[in-house]
């Protein structure tokens, strides 16, 4: 199952004690300033979760399959994130869910 950001607020919420609305302010925001500060900086560093990094592909020559024609991908800018020691830790100590 996947957490939405509506699941990480009610889980906040409850933990903390917060209302609702105070939560959602505060999580948009903490994730109003990590896109920010990708843009920016190009990097987010948050110590024991992880290394949040934007790479760049260079622009390349592809071929369509339908046509053989072939065009240029422009370059891109993608995020990376690689798992900090405790995240991976804590990912491995848990129960495996059952595959779909």
């Amino acid at each position: 199952m996947t957490s939405t950001k509506k699941d990480i607020v009610k889980e906040v919420a409850a933990k903390t004690g917060f209302d609702l609305a105070s939560v959602k302010e505060i999580v948009q925001t903490m994730f109003d300033a990590m896109c920010e500060g990708l843009s920016r900086d190009g990097n987010i560093e948050i110590r024991n979760f992880g290394i949040f990094k934007v790479k760049s592909t260079p622009e390349r020559k592809a071929r369509n399959p339908k046509t053989s024609e072939i065009i240029t991908v422009p370059a891109k800018r993608h995020i990376s994130f690689k798992p900090g020691q405790l995240m991976k830790e804590r990912i491995n100590a848990e129960t495996p869910r059952e595959e779909r």
